[in-house]
């Protein structure tokens, strides 16, 4: 059959019924534009945070686990299977998180070629204290340029400068939450009182914002040799060490090999955040739950109107079948109207999805949660707005097609006869 005289049934049922037509493409628009706006808000979230994630915390991390049992020495003189090893009255060691041959591991790890930097640190719990405020949180002793390499600080320093640290004695710097909780500004002498009761006299040297809350609430930097003043240690005590890749989907692979051949606890930066990363992931269900709700409803909405459409041009489906029309014309006929549906309340859902996006991504928000942000973060990927249109087309083409097929099993001849 001639694909135009089709085509033409198709539009005069459509705008035969405006109303009916109408509320089922604004089912379909609404639909895509709340998928196109929720996917945005909480991918582009969820981008922000692995992004400011990535460049504020190291791709691995290197340190003692405590909580890490070694095998029993004796393992080593009896080392048969089947002999008993009895021990009585053990007494726990009191263990410093120290790495041994910290800085030649440094060394090691600077060789290898997926490494763009390794920086040693000592990091221990601290009161930060200025008149009658104190505020417990974490002092970092670090090399400060090593440190700048890996995490681009001196990006984020709202004032002071990251080289007064090397300049200054007795200089720190500090996050910005914990400046704010203290409520020391630049050039303040505040004093850090460690747990092993060592105090020291500090000069705020600079102030940062990562736009990490936690980190920012919490962190304090200073020299290498200040932190150790503060816990008492000898000159080659590190604690830890903060690597950065030049890949950073290789961070599970080279964590893996560090540990093996180490023998310290590596870490990659997504077993660092997994809880939050399995937050997004419940997050990212209930998204796709909601949105593939809407667009069930409707297409179910569409099936009824297809229903009631068949119903209602019964004697007009008799009567194309009379003059030639085959059963797959028929459901040619009802499939085309709700992919015309689906594909006008498809485009019109991108538009509106589109500049709602936009709109939401100029308003300032002032975020301050996981992350600080001025703007809320949206995900213009063209991706979510090809999904989107996709998933709508084909949800609206399998709602059509079940009254479609219904109208081609129509028999004429019953039709004519109940007339």
């Amino acid at each position: 059959m001639n694909r135009f005289p089709i085509l033409k049934i198709v539009i005069t049922h459509l705008t035969s019924r405006k109303r009916q037509t109408i509320v089922s493409m604004l089912g379909v628009t609404f639909g895509i534009t709340v998928f196109i706006f929720q996917a945005g808000v909480i991918t582009g979230l969820q981008d922000f945070f692995i992004e400011k994630t990535i460049n504020s915390t190291a791709h691995i991390q290197i340190y003692q686990d405590k909580n890490q049992k070694s095998p029993p020495i004796l393992r080593n003189a009896y080392s048969e299977d089947e002999t008993w090893i009895s021990v009585q009255n053990i007494k726990s060691k009191n263990e410093l998180p120290k790495l041994k041959r910290g800085l030649q591991i440094v060394e090691i790890l600077e060789s290898y070629p997926e490494v763009t930097g390794v920086s040693p640190s000592l990091s221990t719990q601290a009161i930060f204290k200025i008149g009658v405020a104190d505020v417990s949180g974490i002092i970092n002793g670090v090399d400060i340029r090593k440190e700048n390499r890996l995490f681009d600080l001196e990006q984020d320093m709202v004032s002071g400068s990251i080289i007064r640290l090397e300049t200054v004695n007795n200089g720190i710097i500090l996050g910005s939450g914990l400046a704010e909780s203290l409520g020391a500004i630049l050039n303040d002498n505040i004093t850090v009182v460690s747990p092993g009761g060592v105090a020291l006299q500090m000069k705020v040297v600079g102030i940062l914002n990562t736009g990490l809350r936690e980190l920012d609430d919490s962190r304090a930097y200073s020299s290498i040799r200040n932190a150790q003043k503060l816990m008492n240690v000898t000159g080659n005590y590190i604690t830890n060490i903060n690597i950065k890749l030049a890949d950073v989907d290789q961070s599970s692979k080279l964590a893996s090999e560090f540990q093996t051949r180490f023998g310290y606890t590596a870490e990659d930066w997504k077993v660092t955040n997994e809880g939050i990363f399995s937050v997004f992931r419940i997050q990212n269900i209930v998204t796709y739950l909601v949105i593939i709700s809407i667009l069930l409803v409707s297409g179910f909405g569409i099936f009824n109107i297809l229903s009631m459409m068949i119903y209602e041009k019964m004697n007009d489906i008799a009567i194309l079948k009379s003059i030639g029309y085959t059963d797959i014309d028929i459901r040619n006929i009802f499939l085309q109207e709700a992919l015309i549906i689906g594909f006008i309340g498809g485009i019109f859902g991108l538009m509106i999805g589109f500049v709602l996006s936009w709109i939401t991504s100029i308003i300032p928000t002032n975020i301050e949660g996981f992350v600080s942000s001025e703007y809320l973060n949206i995900n213009f990927d063209p991706v979510f707005y090809l999904m989107a249109f996709v998933f709508g087309l084909v949800a609206t083409g399998i709602a059509g097609y079940l009254p479609a097929k219904k109208a081609s099993k129509i028999d004429p001849i019953n039709i004519i006869r109940s007339n």
